[in-house]
């Protein structure tokens, strides 16, 4: 007699299914976006395979996806078709690792597939699945070093969280949160924090070698061709860009589960004053966006909010702002539960999930660059925590 089929296993098939008609129907498209600069530095690294090419190159981001993928080019092919190969079968290993991460504290499967498919329909998790970017491995490398965390593999999680960083350096919100929570948690277990502690500082260290070499942030030959320098150090319009939008990506999650919802007055009304705060540093496209591309907006959605609205209409204004004022009231709740944890001393892994989107929001403004597609990194970690809120009287979810 057949066992019964399990809900992983529905996602398993869904998961081939989707990629590999995806992959049919995609693999020769022309190239997308940053696609034809990132294959060209992969072939670079493929056919000068050495440390000079790693001390200078025309990219901004660290080097061990090109190196990753300059390996795949020489042992098989570095033509466009090879490396989206390579894309489809690090994104069936992520799509896995999101639903793993879901099953490992929701209990009921369904809303484990539901918010697991909630990820993967973002317009860009799709995107990045099969063109060459570098946001796919480093999603994949950022799940594995966050669940080798919440699972005690204290080894690969070092190993993980050090080649995520080494991908996209805004990875580092994987380290810092574990060491916030390890000082939050210390005297509950010192020495299993104090490793925790230790061990994420380790992971920056590569990256802080390569700033030696570079003596910057980034390569010499990327930094003059990519870097265009905002009117601010620190974009805090970045902070209203990814809140706002983050609420649109997750906005099935919201109404799918609205009877769980239940409105504070005191939340409400903080909310409306951060909106008012964060209103006044609108959203706004990047300097480095109006200088290489066509694009006046800072991603898909913005793009069609302004086709259908106007640049710089009432109607416009006025949606975003009410995106922006959920927002916050979403992210209020996230801290208030947070603190609540805290003051009780409820200490559980979980609350990892607000700190890793807490310090999003908080080191994204450094970049020169504000773009909706950097949300797909976050998005599993933000959907499970704000459900694990929804669902707080812990009879839906489980504990490590």
């Amino acid at each position: 007699m057949m066992n019964k089929i399990k809900p992983y296993h529905i996602w398993f098939a869904f998961s081939i299914i989707t990629l590999t008609v995806v992959g049919i129907v995609s693999l020769k498209f022309p190239f997308r976006g940053d696609e034809r600069h990132i294959v060209e530095t992969i072939r670079l690294f493929a056919n000068n395979f050495n440390f000079e090419t790693i001390k200078d190159y025309p990219e901004v981001t660290p080097p061990f996806f090109f190196m990753f993928y300059a390996l795949w080019a020489k042992i098989f092919s570095a033509s466009t078709e090879s490396l989206r190969i390579l894309t489809l079968i690090i994104s069936f290993i992520a799509w896995q690792l999101v639903y793993f991460l879901f099953q490992l504290f929701v209990k009921k499967k369904s809303h484990a597939l539901l918010l697991s498919l909630l990820v993967v329909i973002n317009p860009y998790f799709f995107g990045t699945s099969i063109f060459v970017f570098t946001d796919m491995l480093t999603i994949m490398l950022s799940l594995v070093a966050v669940i080798s965390y919440l699972k005690n593999k204290f080894f690969l999680f070092i190993i993980f969280s050090t080649l995520a960083i080494l991908c996209r350096q805004y990875a580092v919100i994987i380290p810092m949160s574990v060491i916030l929570f390890s000082l939050l948690n210390y005297k509950r277990d010192k020495l299993n924090n104090r490793n925790y502690i230790i061990g994420s500082f380790l992971t920056f260290l590569p990256l802080l070698i390569l700033f030696v070499f570079w003596k910057n942030i980034s390569p010499a030959t990327g930094i003059e061709k990519w870097i265009v320098p905002n009117s601010s150090f620190y974009n805090i319009d970045y902070i209203n860009t990814y809140i706002t939008f983050s609420v649109i990506y997750i906005f099935p999650l919201i109404i799918l589960f609205f009877k769980k919802i239940e409105l504070s007055f005191s939340s409400l009304l903080s909310a409306l004053v951060f909106t008012i705060i964060l209103s006044l540093f609108p959203v706004k496209t990047s300097m480095a966006t109006l200088e290489f591309t066509d694009y006046k907006t800072v991603g898909f959605i913005h793009q069609v909010f302004v086709e259908f609205l106007g640049d710089e209409s009432l109607w416009l204004k006025i949606i975003l702002v009410f995106f922006l004022l959920v927002g916050c009231y979403i992210n209020i709740e996230l801290l208030k539960r947070f603190y609540q944890y805290i003051k009780t001393k409820s200490f559980d892994k979980k609350l990892i999930f607000t700190l890793l989107w807490v310090l999003f929001l908080l080191i994204m403004p450094f970049s020169y660059q504000v773009w909706e597609k950097y949300l797909t990194m976050i998005l599993p970690f933000l959907i499970l925590s704000i459900y694990l809120v929804l669902y707080s009287n812990e009879k839906h979810f489980t504990n490590l």
